[in-house]
């Protein structure tokens, strides 16, 4: 969307993000995948005849459970592109949208979690994989990725942040500096609280002066209770503030953002500018050199081996 103000380009970008039911319903394996993908393609139309420019769903969204499972029957990798991202591409084609659909997958040979982004044409214009996956993932085989790239839409540069990524902020440093406009982040949080999850979600937009939209998952009226999984599909603002929240409940949260114009504030020089230029402009990179050092890495990791396995797996977050 574009409309003219005052003699300059606004660029509005309307955003929809889904938050699925966090337990599709059925009994058996089959039933619920197939709920699952009921739900998918109806919250696809509904952002659709929204006239949605972006659509965001949350991790791992092709399967039928949410959180961590040892139920390993229950992880059938969706091919990409196969059945369900055709099915995708034709609902991006016909309601002309972006799509980011992240799922347990494979592509171009490699099992990850995977966010596949669809363009208005319906065709795949790139895939991300998360950059941080768990070690319980990894153990499952999931690959991770080596690469934090920037995707040009029609509509908005974006980066995205897979649910684990969102704890380094390196992450959405990289993404700034790569010209992201809109920072994606689709996770399956829950365990571990409420305000963990805020203050990193809101300081990402802090940091870099870039809005973020989160997607996650819901549950029923009344079913949601603390320590399960956070909902809270929302937009974060420039400024860290919130500024659309859908709560527990399932459904499609729809949010019109002005990328037209930075956050502008009066940082670190002496008159006002736009924070992601003023926080790019005053960086000291000479200084962070630690940061990419693999010998602390392999330090840390040595160390945690040596502490051995921890008693117990814990389930759920991220």
């Amino acid at each position: 969307m574009a409309a003219r103000e005052k003699g300059t380009t606004k660029r509005t970008v309307r955003v929809s993000a889904v938050q699925l039911p966090a337990f599709p319903a059925g009994k058996t394996f089959r039933e619920r995948q197939a709920h699952n993908t009921r739900a998918i393609m109806s919250m696809l139309r509904t952002a659709g005849e929204r006239r949605s420019d972006i659509v965001l769903f949350g991790e791992y969204a092709n399967l039928s459970h949410r959180t961590w499972s040892d139920n390993r029957k229950e992880y059938v990798a969706e091919p990409v592109p196969g059945p369900l991202t055709r099915a995708i591409g034709t609902l991006a084609r016909r309601y002309r949208m972006n799509v980011a659909f992240p799922l347990f997958g494979t592509w171009r040979g490699e099992l990850s979690s995977h966010v596949v982004l669809f363009d208005r044409k319906g065709n795949i214009a790139g895939c991300y994989q998360k950059s941080h996956p768990t070690e319980p993932e990894q153990r499952a085989g999931i690959r991770p990725g080596r690469d934090i790239p920037v995707f040009a839409l029609d509509c908005a540069r974006i980066g995205i942040m897979t649910c684990m990524d969102i704890e380094y902020p390196e992450v959405a440093q990289v993404l700034m500096l790569r010209g992201a406009e809109i920072l994606l982040f689709p996770h399956v949080q829950g365990s571990w609280g409420e305000v963990d999850w805020e203050i990193r979600y809101r300081a990402r937009s802090v940091d870099t002066g870039l809005y973020s939209v989160s997607a996650c998952y819901g549950y029923a009226e009344g079913e949601w209770m603390p320590g399960k999984m956070i909902g809270r599909t929302s937009v974060v603002g420039r400024d860290g503030l919130v500024i659309a929240d859908m709560g527990r409940s399932i459904g499609v949260l729809t949010t019109d953002l002005d990328i037209s114009s930075g956050r502008v504030t009066q940082f670190f020089f002496d008159r006002a500018l736009p924070r992601t230029l003023a926080v790019t402009a005053s960086r000291r990179p000479e200084l962070y050199g630690d940061l990419a050092d693999t010998s602390f890495t392999a330090r840390a990791a040595r160390a945690v081996r040596e502490a051995g396995a921890p008693p117990g797996r814990k389930r759920g977050g991220q």
